[in-house]
């Protein structure tokens, strides 16, 4: 019989009233999940993801602050999306609007930008490394694991790639402005403060180029990198003392007595300054040259006074850390280990009191003979 003549379809053939039936099913389900999942989402997931994010605006309305450049901020009013929050500055404004634009694509466009920059690293090839970084970070500012991450990655890893100091150093200034951006859009994060104290303290501070490092950089910021490093970690302790944001990647006792340790680099280096000025004022005690000489001793007397004050407030920073943990019950191998710190930035302390006080010109030789050239290991 032919499909003519009967009022049945041929087998496996759809009749119009079973794509009324199809269309009306999935109709159903349409409205039974957007009755569901919709508020679901707008009204329980959304704003726990904001809230965990510490977003307190969609982007939608962060691209139109990031927009407002009007009267106040030409006067030099800083724009925030709510009182706390880090503020929005011009440079923002595109990677706001890329955010927008993209949309839902923005997860899989992060995760190919991840997978490039990670190839790339593997292979040696910077042309595009940083744009990729940078593009990472715009997309997940919210996220101080990310900013830790990268800049690890740039001051650790990148770094090794190039024989050169220089190039070292210049892939590290790279590092430092990459994890300030990330400070100055996680204002309280203490993941990110931590990562940098640590650029300061170990890479900057320690390394086997560290002689070299810590020169440029008082040549560059006009200060120790110790004393930065210290700056860095005892903003680290106020902001996870404030908002607990250090997490449980690391320890709390550890990470707090960074700042110590820097310190105690810091009294150390002073004091390495002060013997050399002596010893220079030593060497040149010849005739005719005395007022050479004489000019060296002074100008080693202030380094001297210098390194006493700084391990003054090495052990006091030390004697507090303890005490501190004491109270919060820490183990007491913990507490001895910090107290031995103490004890040794003490002894340090009056060591180089006892040269200090009393010194002359005339006694010098004497009292440079109790006097030792520490080692920054």
């Amino acid at each position: 019989m032919s499909y003519a003549d009967s009022d049945r379809p041929p087998t496996g053939v759809a009749s119009p009233a079973d794509w009324r039936r199809t269309g009306v099913l999935v109709l159903a389900v349409v409205v039974l999940l957007a009755g569901v999942v919709y508020p679901l989402r707008r009204y329980v997931v959304e704003p726990r993801r904001e809230e965990l994010l510490g977003r307190h605006e969609s982007p939608g309305r962060r691209l139109a602050f990031a927009s407002q450049f009007g009267f106040d901020t030409a006067a030099g009013a800083a724009i925030r999306l709510v009182p706390g929050r880090p503020a929005l500055e011009l440079g923002d404004l595109p990677s706001e609007a890329v955010i927008v634009i993209l949309g839902g694509f923005r997860g899989p466009y992060v995760v190919w930008l991840w997978i490039k920059a990670e190839e790339e690293k593997q292979q040696k090839v910077h042309f595009d490394l940083l744009d990729r970084y940078t593009k990472i970070a715009a997309f997940q500012s919210d996220y101080p694991q990310m900013w830790a991450y990268r800049i690890w990655d740039i001051v650790w890893n990148l770094t090794v790639q190039w024989q050169s100091k220089e190039r070292k150093y210049e892939w590290i200034r790279r590092g430092i402005e990459f994890g300030t951006e990330g400070y100055r859009r996680n204002p309280r994060s203490a993941v990110i403060l931590e990562s940098m104290g640590r650029i300061y303290a170990e890479k900057l501070g320690r390394s086997q180029e560290a002689p070299f490092y810590r020169q440029r950089i008082k040549e560059d910021e006009g200060r120790s990198t110790f004393l930065i490093a210290y700056e860095w970690y005892d903003r680290m302790r106020k902001a996870n003392d404030r908002y607990a944001t250090l997490g449980h990647g690391l320890s709390k006792t550890v990470a707090y007595s960074q700042a110590c340790h820097s310190l105690s680099y810091y009294a150390e280096e002073l004091t390495q300054d002060a013997y050399d000025a002596l010893k220079a004022g030593l060497d040149d005690r010849e005739p005719g040259r005395e007022a050479d000489a004489r000019g060296k001793f002074q100008e080693g007397s202030q380094k001297l006074s210098d390194a006493v004050a700084a391990w003054t407030w090495a052990r006091r920073e030390w004697r507090d850390h303890a005490l501190r943990f004491e109270k919060e019950g820490v183990s007491p191998v913990m507490i001895s280990i910090y107290t031995r710190f103490y004890d040794e930035a003490d002894a340090r302390f009056r060591e180089l009191e006892a040269v200090r006080t009393g010194l002359t010109y005339e006694n010098l030789p004497d009292r440079f003979k109790n006097l030792r050239r520490p080692e920054i290991k």
